[in-house]
């Protein structure tokens, strides 16, 4: 099956616009640092932090979902008639501020924290999500789209996969605090495909 997808094919066939590489790039780096993270958020909440347990880490999760839904629906109402340079920085904005939240985690010594570093995160990917999907979705190959989706949820998963058996190493073996810096700082690297892009378009005075 692997074989039938690639032989045979010319060159053209597997042009992808820079945009859409740009997007499944950096969603890469950000949804495997995400997962590095997620899977044992719990072990974490209930073992590190004082009051924490299983049921705090699940209520920080809801606060998370709770702020993204409100963010992505102000993003969405506002970003409607916004420029593809005005989402890029965005969506950079909302990634920085997941950062943010994942550095927090890494300080954080109370339950009350546990929500409010969440509540961080919901706002940057509910802030950066409506940006960088319409980004995607506007900027697909004709005649590609299927594919490219394919390619963005085969690559993406790939690196979520790889990610929660390396954040549950370096948890184990490094502890959560180092695990959190880490993850912040592979979190930045989704950023830097959509500076590469924004900056080859300016120097071409697009």
């Amino acid at each position: 099956m692997i074989k039938e997808i690639f032989l045979g094919k010319k060159p053209s066939d597997f042009h992808m616009n820079p945009v859409v590489k740009a997007f499944i790039i950096s969603e890469i780096f950000l949804w495997s640092s995400w997962n590095a993270i997620i899977p044992i958020f719990a072990i974490f909440a209930a073992t590190k932090i004082p009051g924490g347990n299983t049921e705090i880490a699940a209520a920080s999760f809801s606060t998370y979902l709770i702020v993204r839904v409100i963010f992505e629906l102000i993003s969405g109402r506002y970003l409607s008639k916004s420029t593809d340079i005005q989402k890029f920085i965005i969506s950079i904005i909302g990634i920085i501020l997941m950062s943010v939240g994942y550095v927090g985690f890494a300080l954080t010594k109370n339950v009350s924290s546990l929500f409010l570093f969440y509540g961080v995160i919901g706002m940057g990917l509910g802030i950066a999500s409506p940006a960088k999907n319409s980004l995607f979705s506007s900027h697909l190959d004709k005649d590609k789209e299927v594919t490219e989706w394919s390619v963005y949820d085969g690559f993406v998963f790939m690196g979520m996969a790889m990610s929660a058996t390396i954040g549950g190493f370096v948890a184990n073996r490094y502890g959560f605090t180092f695990l959190f810096y880490l993850v912040a700082i592979t979190n930045l690297l989704s950023i830097i495909p959509y500076i590469l892009y924004a900056e080859k378009k300016k120097a071409n005075g697009a």
